[in-house]
């Protein structure tokens, strides 16, 4: 595939187009700029909420009318110059009764639900946030808002949801999920302390695939870079899926290449290679 196959990027942010301490690589902005020049689409695809994004979003050489933003794994896609709603899903009053009905089983272990609008962080325990959720809200700029359960069932404007624990408490936990869950929700280990629920059918790749449509652009002239497993899905759709050098195992097993790390410009480098080099090997 040449450099004038791609007509669509997209690019994960934690653990691909950022670094581990969140800081977002001159050569990746660069290489970004010469594909937007080059006529390429860029298009960030991310688990963040819009809080979390906005800080980067302005380092970014985003500036026609016609860039575009996924969210929330999928769940909200917006148009980026106005943050106007292009597509969005929310989770229904059923699923997040199932949802409850297990997270309440799980509370005391450890294991902490949080939901999310488009601007919020709701946190849903008897008990005060664990650090996993303290954290998980200064890296998403978003202030934790405490729900109870009447709460949470009565919102209607959620997202997603996840649950934040110890990798060890979500590995036992993943054993005992209920079948009826899966009926509601696709589930992503995003982090290995974070287990997400979306929307069933939700993922990345949903929400690409339908801008893609919309953009006129086969899955064929896409290439799509990521590191883990909430990435899986748009790796394997696109014509090109990247997996970043400090991928886990199973992104590189999906991926047609592998590029350089998160901490050496790895974004920058799948860029110029495959859409600044002119088809170079």
């Amino acid at each position: 595939m040449t450099h004038k196959d791609i007509k669509l990027v997209a690019i994960d942010l934690d653990g691909t187009l950022l670094t581990d301490d969140k800081q977002l690589p001159q050569a990746n902005i660069d290489a970004i700029h010469q594909a937007i020049q080059a006529g390429v689409q860029v298009v960030i695809c991310t688990g963040r909420t819009l809080p979390g994004v906005r800080e980067i979003m302005a380092q970014l050489p985003f500036d026609g009318e016609d860039d575009f933003l996924i969210l929330q794994n999928g769940s909200v896609t917006h148009r980026l110059h106005d943050l106007e709603i292009v597509d969005q899903v929310t989770l229904s009053r059923e699923a997040r009764e199932v949802l409850m009905d297990f997270a309440r089983v799980f509370d005391e272990e450890g294991a902490q639900l949080v939901a999310f609008d488009q601007e919020g962080m709701m946190l849903v325990s008897q008990y005060e946030a664990n650090k996993l959720v303290v954290s998980d809200s200064k890296a998403l700029s978003t202030p934790i808002t405490p729900f109870t359960a009447d709460e949470f069932l009565a919102f209607e404007s959620f997202n997603k949801a996840m649950v934040l624990a110890e990798p060890e408490i979500l590995d036992a936990m993943k054993e005992r999920l209920p079948s009826e869950l899966f009926e509601h929700y696709s589930t992503v280990r995003s982090q290995p302390i974070i287990a997400e629920f979306l929307v069933k059918g939700v993922s990345k790749a949903s929400s690409l695939k339908n801008l893609a449509k919309c953009l006129d652009i086969e899955a064929e002239h896409v290439m799509a870079i990521g590191d883990q497993l909430n990435d899986l899905e748009m790796i394997q759709w696109a014509g090109l899926g990247v997996a970043m050098g400090n991928a886990v195992a199973r992104i590189k097993e999906v991926a047609d290449v592998v590029t350089g790390s998160n901490e050496d410009a790895g974004v920058a480098q799948a860029i110029e290679k495959h859409i600044l080099s002119k088809g170079k090997a």
